[in-house]
């Protein structure tokens, strides 16, 4: 009964998140950066994985879709002091190209 409850309350959160200006990105932008995070986890090494400059560029790009105040909560395996930097990285990148 509490895991359907669960469920439930799951479910309003993420319909109201869809609901919101922008919300269908980013709620897709979270489910990707888990994933991703999933993946590099289950690479066959016993202690922390090494990031790869295509996992380092994967992650910012999906971190520019994200809230930054909403990293520190979505970082299961990675760091969110490296996701965050990533995504000031690319920011200051676009940036530099803009002006």
């Amino acid at each position: 009964m509490r895991e359907l409850l669960l469920l439930a309350v799951h479910l309003i959160v993420t319909v109201a998140k869809l609901l919101r200006p922008g919300g269908v990105r980013a709620v897709a932008a979270e489910s990707l950066l888990l994933k991703q995070q999933i993946i590099i986890g289950n690479r066959s090494r016993r202690r922390a994985p090494n990031l790869t400059s295509l996992d380092r560029f994967v992650l910012g790009l999906i971190t520019l879709f994200i809230k930054p105040r909403r990293i520190p909560k979505l970082s299961a395996i990675i760091k969110s002091s490296t996701l965050l930097k990533l995504h000031k990285a690319l920011v200051d990148r676009k940036y530099r190209i803009l002006f």
